[in-house]
C-alpha cells in the first residue's frame, strides 16, 4: 500500500508545475505512516523517524562530540528534543500533503481484494457435477489439493497469492486491480497445467463479471511476461 501510495504521489508531481515540497525520506516515511494507518496496523511517528534517523545519521561524529548539542539533527535522536518535535512536525505535514494529492481515499483497492471471488468462480466453473468437498474427509482432501480455508489454500490459490504479492509492486501502480488480480489466476492456471475451456474474451467476461476488458488483461500479461516472473 504505500508502494502505491508512493507511486500516486510521484505521478501528482509529474502533472504539477509546483516544484516538489518533499524530499525522498520524507515521502517515504509519510507513505509508511498513512499506509500503516490505512491496513489498521498504525504506527507511532517515534517508531519511524528513529530507526530512520539511525540509518540516516549512522556515521555520525562520535557520541561525545553530539552529547554537547542535543538538539543536533547529525547526532542521535532524542526525545524529547527540539530536534524530534521538528521532525515530527515535518512528517505531519508531509502527511497531510499526501492526503490532499490521494483525495483523502486511503482504502484502495488492490488486486488481493478479488482474487479469492476470481478463483472461486472458476472453481464453481470447474466443478460441473456440483461435488459437495465439506463431506470429503482430510486424505481426499490432501490428494486433490482441497483444503481448510477455501480455494486461496489450494495450489492454485496459492500460486495465484504469490502473483499477486509480486504484482502488487509490479503492476498494481499501472493496470486496474481486478485485470491484474485475473491476470495472475490466468498465470496461475497456465503454470499448474490447465487449460481454458473457453475463448481468453469469453473467459475474462465470466470470471469478472464483465468488469475488466480482455485487453488490459492481454497488457497485463504482456507486462508480466517482460518482468520475467
Amino acid at each position: 500500500m504505500s508502494y502505491i501510495y508512493l507511486n500516486k504521489y510521484k505521478r501528482f508531481q509529474t502533472s504539477s508545475t509546483a516544484p516538489n515540497p518533499l524530499d525522498s525520506y520524507t515521502l517515504a516515511l509519510a507513505t509508511l505512516s498513512l499506509a500503516s494507518k490505512a491496513t489498521e496496523s498504525p504506527r507511532r511517528l517515534r517508531e519511524l523517524l528513529l530507526p530512520a534517523h539511525h540509518l540516516l545519521h549512522s556515521s555520525s561524529p562520535a557520541q561525545h562530540d553530539v552529547d554537547a548539542n542535543q538538539n543536533s539533527l547529525s547526532g542521535p535522536l532524542k526525545i524529547p528534543s527540539e530536534a524530534y518535535d521538528m521532525l515530527r512536525a515535518t512528517l505531519v505535514q508531509a502527511e497531510l500533503m499526501l492526503l490532499r494529492v490521494l483525495s483523502f481515499e486511503l482504502k484502495l483497492p488492490s488486486p488481493m481484494d478479488y482474487l479469492p471471488r476470481y478463483l472461486e468462480r472458476i472453481m464453481e466453473d470447474s466443478n460441473d457435477v456440483g461435488e459437495d468437498y465439506e463431506t470429503w474427509g482430510k486424505e481426499y482432501r490432501a490428494e486433490y489439493g482441497v483444503v481448510e480455508g477455501g480455494w486461496m489454500g489450494t495450489r492454485l490459490g496459492k500460486r495465484a497469492s504469490e502473483m499477486v504479492l509480486f504484482a502488487n509492486y509490479q503492476l498494481a501502480n499501472f493496470f486496474p486491480p481486478r485485470a491484474v488480480a485475473l491476470a495472475c489466476v490466468y498465470k496461475a492456471l497456465e503454470a499448474t497445467g490447465l487449460m481454458l475451456k473457453e475463448e481468453m474474451a469469453e473467459w475474462t467476461d465470466q470470471i469478472s463479471s464483465g468488469k475488466v476488458d480482455v485487453e488490459d488483461l492481454k497488457e497485463v500479461i504482456l507486462e508480466w511476461q517482460h518482468s520475467k516472473m
